[in-house]
């Protein structure tokens, strides 16, 4: 215990160093400052200093007291297997009887539970003897009331538990009594209603035979009203066909007529325009060859007109020549002579005109 003290206090310059560095660098360094920082370096280094230092002599002072922790644990590691090559035999001896004596109690309490729970069940049969055949028909409740009835329990085989199977049994016999009742008045009401369900059954029968019957007659009236309707609809479509082919053929007719009407038409009209056409052609050219000839005739009658003025103009000038101051009146004879002249060419005037308006009238006639 002093050498533990020795060494702890091995620490105690540092401590002492602690208090003073706490008093000595208490402030808060101005870092912003080029002197602040260098101080709070310095600061650091000297702190670092005291840790470093620390840290080495804790290294020192642990390294023997590690040594002998090592020892110890080795020394004790030995120890304690010698001990457990004594104890583990003796345990073994121990745990072997105690799980013995376990096992032993454990099958005396399984063999318990194993009779508690046979007699237990042998008495949940007797009693689910009901709900067994509840349902059943009369016939066999009446057949497990009767085994019931013969069935005698023993102290032997339900030991403590015989009066628990006893009212089990008695309670069984009741209620399967009471269900023999219900199910006797109950089968007898289904007598009943399976007759009545029988005699509505037939009933029901019969008229599902008559509706049947019924509709099968309806369905066949109306397949025979759908067959009619069908051959109507075929001979009205036939009849309707027949009156279209008729009608279309007597439009077709129709149409043939008037264009066989319209063709002829236009084949009198094309033959009339070409008659018309040759009659003004023959017309135009015998026109043009009576004008031609009519002013051949008018030229050579101007012509001699001309010569027989001028031969009548001389003989007049001989005239009155030849009868000098005589007579009174000396154009007279030229007058007469020009006046016949005139005439002359109003006739022939008269003439062309009345033979030009001839060929125009037989042409319109001819159109």
């Amino acid at each position: 215990m002093n050498e533990m003290n020795l060494q702890i206090t091995e620490y105690n310059e540092t401590a002492a160093a602690i208090a003073v560095l706490r008093e000595k660098y208490c402030t808060v360094f101005d870092v912003q400052t080029t002197k602040g920082m260098d101080e709070a370096k310095k600061a650091r280094a000297e702190v670092k200093g005291y840790r470093v230092a620390l840290e080495k002599l804790r290294v020192e002072l642990k390294a023997p007291a590690l040594e002998r922790t090592r020892l110890i644990d080795a020394e004790a590691k030995r120890i304690t297997a010698e001990l457990l090559a004594i104890e583990e035999p003796i345990d073994q001896v121990i745990k072997e009887e105690e799980k013995r004596k376990e096992e032993e109690k454990a099958a005396k309490a399984r063999a318990e539970i194993a009779r508690i729970a046979e007699i237990a069940a042998k008495i949940s049969i007797i009693r689910n003897q009901v709900g067994a055949v509840a349902n059943q028909p009369a016939a066999i409740i009446s057949a497990e009331l009767d085994k019931t009835m013969m069935l005698e329990l023993s102290e032997a085989e339900f030991q403590e538990f015989l009066p628990d199977a006893t009212e089990a049994l008695n309670e069984t016999r009741n209620g399967l009594q009471a269900a023999l009742n219900t199910r006797l008045l109950y089968e007898a009401e289904q007598t009943r209603i399976q007759a009545e369900q029988e005699v509505e059954a037939a009933r029901i029968k019969a008229e599902r035979e008559e509706l049947a019957r019924l509709r099968e007659a309806e369905a066949a009236r109306q397949a025979e009203q759908a067959r009619m309707e069908a051959e109507a609809r075929k001979i009205e479509a036939a009849r309707l066909q027949q009156e279209r082919e008729r009608q279309e053929a007597e439009l077709k007719a129709q149409r043939d007529a008037m264009e066989a009407e319209l063709k002829a038409q236009r084949e009198e009209q094309q033959r009339k325009e070409q008659a018309a056409r040759q009659i003004r052609e023959v017309e135009e050219a015998r026109l043009k060859d009576e004008r031609e000839a009519m002013e051949r005739q008018r030229a050579e009658l101007e012509a001699q007109q001309r010569k027989l003025e001028e031969s009548e103009q001389k003989a007049q000038a001989e005239k009155f020549k030849k009868r000098g101051k005589a007579k009174a009146d000396p154009l007279a004879d030229l007058k007469q002579a020009l006046n016949a002249n005139a005439e002359t060419a109003n006739a022939l005037d008269e003439a062309y005109q009345r033979g030009f308006q001839a060929g125009v009238n037989s042409t319109q006639q001819a159109a």
